[in-house]
């Protein structure tokens, strides 16, 4: 019998045990999840916090609060961030819309606050963290984003709910090749073509699963849905044009274009759906426009074109901005990653992805 999915979260990914202070963010409408999360905890010794945001809560310091506090991290994000030693999210808005509400310099300024209050401190403490998707599903995030809320659900939970063990050998098999390359080379339907110095980097594997090796190597954050291989890549040099729309602070983004010299972003374009997103990128601070992430997904059971779109299958998706989060050396307040579909990646000259379908078995 397959594991609730309390008990995967705590028992598998995390392995919570009575040395263990857990803090579990969560949303209103997750209060049942935090419940079943907590008690499993509790089975372990463990202690726990729940700590709460709603949607009224999330809009009223962001808005309220100005700008130059938005910017000083906060003495209770830091207070938790120093006394945790594994974190679960279950962070999500009832309704997005409510970030649209945000002029762009107090997201940039929010994001900059955040960013001090848990990097780099959180990696120093080895602090495990897994973020839960299954929040996300709202039917005003569905309507907002123009999702079919059956569809997306049904894609949700069933990429929740893959083989674990199967997912992490193929993430074994992805890293084994790429971690022999010295490029990347992404090509894409719409005029992608972006090569990524990846020689010596370190290929983070989220398998839904926080194990001594990801410990080791200071891999402390995974997802679920998981199913992604990823690195700070050391260069970019070319273009690149998203064709899966992402979901961002209440807005489907669509169409973003960059192009990369020297692995810095020498160009930002975009249709009526990036003006917020580079409005918000404009106002960010530190190294904004350098290359941050490269990743693709493995997850079988994950399509682009809804949430999570980085575990998708064949799904390759780069962004720009801070990478302190996955072990970079990038500080910003800014950090977005758009995804590819339909592209075809080579390792030097082994093809990793072809038109979008995993390519290695």
């Amino acid at each position: 019998m397959p594991l609730s999915l309390a008990n995967q979260v705590v028992n598998r990914c995390l392995r919570i045990t009575d040395q263990d202070n857990v803090t579990i963010t969560v949303a209103s409408h997750s209060i049942p999840l935090a419940e079943d999360l907590a008690v499993e905890c509790f089975r372990n010794g463990a202690d726990v916090l729940l700590n709460l945001y709603t949607d009224k809560y999330q809009s009223a310091y962001r808005n309220l609060l100005s700008v130059e506090s938005l910017r000083q991290p906060s003495v209770f994000c830091k207070a938790l961030t120093e006394s945790s030693t594994a974190e679960i999210f279950l962070l999500a808005a009832y309704d997005p819309g409510i970030f649209t509400q945000t002029p762009a310099e107090k997201v940039a300024a929010d994001s900059e606050g955040e960013q001090k209050a848990h990097y780099p401190l959180s990696r120093e403490k080895k602090l495990r963290a897994i973020s839960i998707g299954l929040p996300l599903l709202t039917k005003p995030r569905a309507k907002r984003y123009g999702f079919n809320f059956s569809r997306w659900s049904k894609m949700m939970t069933a990429a929740t709910n893959v083989d674990y063990g199967k997912l992490a050998a193929t993430g074994r098999k992805l890293k084994d090749v790429l971690s022999a390359a010295d490029t990347v080379h992404v090509v894409a339907p719409g005029g992608t073509d972006l090569t990524l110095g990846v020689s010596g980097g370190h290929w983070s594997v989220s398998d839904g699963v926080i194990d001594d090796d990801d410990i080791a190597a200071e891999d402390f954050n995974d997802t679920i849905p998981a199913g992604s291989i990823s690195i700070c890549p050391g260069g970019a040099q070319g273009n690149i044009r998203f064709n899966a729309p992402t979901p961002y602070q209440g807005i489907a983004v669509n169409n973003v274009k960059w192009k990369f010299r020297d692995g810095r972003l020498t160009k930002f374009e975009g249709g009526a759906s990036t003006r917020r997103l580079k409005d918000e990128w404009e106002h960010a601070t530190g190294d904004k426009d350098m290359i941050a992430s490269l990743s693709i997904g493995f997850n079988p059971a994950a399509s682009t074109g809804f949430t999570f779109n980085d575990v998708a299958g064949g799904g390759v998706s780069v962004g720009i901005g801070s990478n302190e989060f996955n072990g970079g050396k990038n500080k910003s307040s800014f950090f977005f990653s758009g995804t590819l579909a339909g592209a075809t990646v080579t390792a030097d000259d082994k093809t990793v992805v072809r038109a979008g379908k995993i390519a290695i078995r």
